[in-house]
């Protein structure tokens, strides 16, 4: 837990503090309140996108591409069912006959 603690720490400062930071100093508004407040949002925004396609998008492509039955919506419900930890278990990647290189693809998809 200190482990993962110390790195969502340093995640924080990279991805939030540092732009927020580097956008006020930047930033020219003739209100800084409210320029300030738009740039959190436009922040917001982008953090949202950058999560969405780095662990839903992206991945469900993968899935996709590896998983000859699934579709797009398949592996995406997948990718979303996973990360939520709820794993109902209807979806299960590698199960396949005849998978090329079935067990490093079993623990890469771990």
């Amino acid at each position: 837990m200190l482990v993962l603690t110390a790195t969502v720490q340093r995640l924080a400062r990279l991805f939030t503090h540092r732009p927020l930071e580097y956008l006020r100093l930047r930033g020219s508004s003739s209100c800084p309140a409210h320029g300030q407040a738009a740039q959190v949002q436009v922040h917001f925004l982008l953090l949202l996108l950058a999560v969405l396609v780095a662990f839903f998008l992206l991945p469900a492509a993968v899935f996709n591409a590896l998983e000859e039955t699934w579709s797009y919506l398949d592996a995406f419900y997948f990718c979303f069912i996973s990360l939520c930890t709820i794993g109902l278990g209807d979806y299960v990647p590698g199960e396949q006959p005849g998978q090329k290189l079935r067990a490093l693809y079993k623990v890469s998809v771990t």
